[in-house]
């Protein structure tokens, strides 16, 4: 037993020995073996590093697995090649079974882009890459393969913690890099905040070391009790660290802020720093605790696996298997295979190791489709809402005694987390308003006529979904009764025929959808506005210099639509000028109106509409609550901008079936298909019963 031992020890020292000195996996093979040969899309500079022992292994573990392949790498740096080109060669390369990468989501989104020029045998992409644009942008077409859940999922366990570990925690606050990689936490901190009972007080984004430095100021002002810090680098996490960590020493009990760091922070670097270590701690993507990955890895590499190494891994052993599932199978579409079998239920554990793949090899021989799962732990996706895994173990580390330790693993897959398979898109939301079904009925003066208001507020071809949503709307009103006199439209007019569309004249707010830019009479375009003219146009008698006014009066209803962008601060005209609420307030009590609806489609729209109260017969619908911003929706690849957002197509789906909804009814069903915000009213109590009134009175077909 001794001597079994002794071998044991010798042969595990010689192949750490080996790892540790190969530059790439270099494994003598014979020449009748099927080579698999993947491009690896990496930092250079952490190849031997980190990336390396992982590659490796994974090679050795499907040579030793004897089902006839070779693994073969080809590296390219990420910091240095132009994504797009490699993109388009990569894509072309019939020897490239298929491309790990990137590290950084932006360049993953480059990388992609690229890749989805061709529209079939899309060359698969795995990724690590967590922002929550990868999948929206490219779910649909098959082939982005994200082995981890989106920050969506961060964001949420993060807070979650900080309720879980501290009773006391209330008030919370977010700074985050201003990146594609901070967007997704900034999208919706402020949402899971509420709904996990929390008021976020600040949501703060930050470009610069002089940024970072005044947001750090304003959140030590702020009154929170936690900090969840989105670092763009490792530098940030010292500043960040040193500075509350000196604010703590100095503040009163009720002062002190608790702070965890993203996943961002889980880096080899931050070790050699002196902060204490209750600074420096926070949650990170990692293997499944349960398949063994990380403590064979930290045999055989004497530490344990950083962020992303047990993804590759597991890119590895799918390639591998889904190449061989497709020959079986005479699939030519490698995503199809993958999508096989990454769509099979498995409870199954280690099946990462080289007798798993050996035991996956032999069902596929034999016509079966093996349920697979990894290092990361069960492999499951849903490609019928977006290729990302539906399950994420998450480490909660802290820094002790020069060394990353795991306190704990963290999961949404549990009681006290969502349980739907794409709770990122479908959250259950618990905070709906209670809006009374009992509210007083008001005596309104007899309805004459309908007039409407539609406003795109924004600029540029970026901004394409906020017109085409106001189009949207025109489109619906002219359906339902409404002529060019009884309706005001402002839009910048910058989208139909820019440069950039493909489709010149043609705006959709759905890839199939019907053009909307037909027959439009706009009656103002945004540049020649200032919102002091939006105000004459809206509240007074037709000028020479203003010849289309609204012309409303006390006995008429106006519907009222803005789409656009939004600050805390207010709601932005044109980037140049913001309408806050004391603008707001004196602009609705001045216009004339028997009733009017006011549906807002801005981030933190819900700060202005709040303040907008007690104007007898106004009503605000507001895509977002103060805190929060609202969500694009319906990404069109091939025009590389989103067409429409979730809360205006939620309306219209809606009102496109049941133009005699209730007010109630187009709340309720916008607050349960918003997702990521929370829809909210303002009031209502000087409106009257909502599930009395309905939409229908805002049609002149009524």
């Amino acid at each position: 037993m001794k001597k079994l031992i002794s071998n044991l020890f010798v042969l595990l020292v010689l192949m750490v020995a080996f790892l540790s000195c190969e530059e790439s996996p270099v494994i003598v093979e014979p020449t009748d073996l099927e080579e698999v040969r993947i491009a690896v899309v990496l930092p250079q500079k952490d190849r031997q590093t980190i990336w390396k022992n992982s590659l490796n292994w994974v090679a050795e573990n499907i040579q030793k697995a004897n089902i006839g392949v070779k693994v073969v790498y080809e590296w390219y740096d990420e910091d240095k090649v132009d994504l797009t080109d490699l993109g388009k060669t990569l894509s072309e390369r019939e020897d490239i079974k298929s491309i790990i990468g990137c590290n950084i989501s932006a360049n993953t989104q480059e990388l992609a882009f690229a890749l989805a020029r061709k529209k079939e045998n899309i060359k698969p992409l795995f990724t690590f890459s967590t922002s929550q644009e990868l999948p929206r942008i490219f779910g649909h077409r098959g082939f982005l393969w994200g082995l981890c859940e989106t920050d969506i999922s961060q964001s949420e366990i993060l807070l979650s913690s900080l309720s879980f570990e501290f009773d006391d925690i209330k008030k919370v606050a977010l700074l985050a890099s201003e990146d594609i990689y901070g967007q997704t936490f900034v999208d919706w901190f402020a949402f899971q905040a509420v709904e996990l009972e929390m008021q976020p007080v600040c949501v703060l984004t930050y470009k610069n070391a002089n940024e970072l430095q005044s947001r750090l100021e304003e959140i030590t002002q702020s009154g929170t009790d936690a900090l969840v810090c989105v670092p763009a680098a490792v530098n940030d996490v010292l500043t960040v660290g040193n500075y509350i960590n000196k604010w703590n020493e100095t503040c009163s009990y009720e002062d002190f802020i608790t702070i965890k760091f993203s996943d961002k922070a889980h880096n080899k670097a931050i070790l050699n720093s002196d902060l204490p270590m209750n600074i420096l701690t926070g949650v990170a993507p990692s293997s499944d605790p349960g398949s063994g990955f990380s403590v064979s890895y930290e045999t055989l590499y004497g530490r344990l696996p950083y962020n992303g190494e047990a993804e590759v891994y597991d890119a590895v052993m799918i390639t591998t298997l889904a190449s061989l599932w497709a020959e079986q199978n005479g699939e030519k579409d490698l995503n199809q295979a993958i999508s096989a079998l990454l769509n099979q239920e498995s409870h199954s554990q280690g099946g990462w190791t080289s007798g798993m793949i050996s035991n996956y090899y032999h069902q596929i021989m034999t016509g079966k489709t093996p349920a697979i799962s990894g290092a990361t732990g069960l492999l499951d996706f849903n490609s019928e809402y977006y290729t990302t895994t539906r399950s994420t173990t998450y480490a909660h580390w802290l820094v002790y005694d020069g060394k990353m330790v795991i306190l704990d693993y963290y999961s949404r897959h549990s009681a006290n987390h969502s349980s739907s398979p794409v709770a990122a898109w479908e959250w259950k939301k618990l905070h709906m308003q209670d809006i009374g079904e009992n509210s007083t009925e008001i005596n309104y003066p007899e309805l004459k006529d309908n007039y409407a208001v539609l406003i795109g507020a924004s600029e540029g071809w970026s901004n394409y979904r906020h017109q085409a949503d106001v189009l949207g709307f025109y489109h619906y009103l002219k359906n339902h009764g409404y002529d060019d006199d009884h309706i005001i439209l402002i839009l910048a007019d910058d989208i139909a025929y820019n440069e950039r569309n493909i489709l010149p004249g043609v705006v959709r707010r759905e890839q199939t959808g019907i053009n909307l830019y037909e027959n439009v009479q706009i009656d103002y375009r945004l540049g020649n506005l200032s919102l002091d003219n939006l105000k004459q146009i809206l509240t007074s008698e037709p000028s020479e210099e203003y010849p289309v006014t609204l012309g409303s009066t006390a006995s008429d209803n106006v519907l009222f639509f803005w789409s656009g962008h939004g600050t805390q601060s207010g709601w932005e005209w044109r980037r140049t000028e913001t309408l806050d609420s004391d603008f707001a307030k004196t602009l609705f009590s001045e216009m004339q109106f028997r009733k009017m609806f006011a549906i807002i489609e801005t981030c933190y729209s819900g700060a202005v509409a709040q303040e907008c109260t007690g104007i007898p017969g106004l009503l605000m619908m507001t895509a977002a609550n103060p805190y929060e911003p609202s969500k694009a929706d319906a990404f069109d690849d091939e025009l590389r901008v989103y067409l429409s957002n979730t809360f205006t197509a939620s309306i219209l789906s809606l009102l496109e079936r049941k133009p005699e909804s209730s007010i109630y009814d187009l709340y309720h069903h916008a607050f349960d298909k918003t997702n990521g915000s929370h829809v909210m009213m303002y009031n209502s109590d000087y409106y009257g019963n909502l599930y009395l009134n309905n939409f229908g009175e805002y049609l002149r077909n009524h």
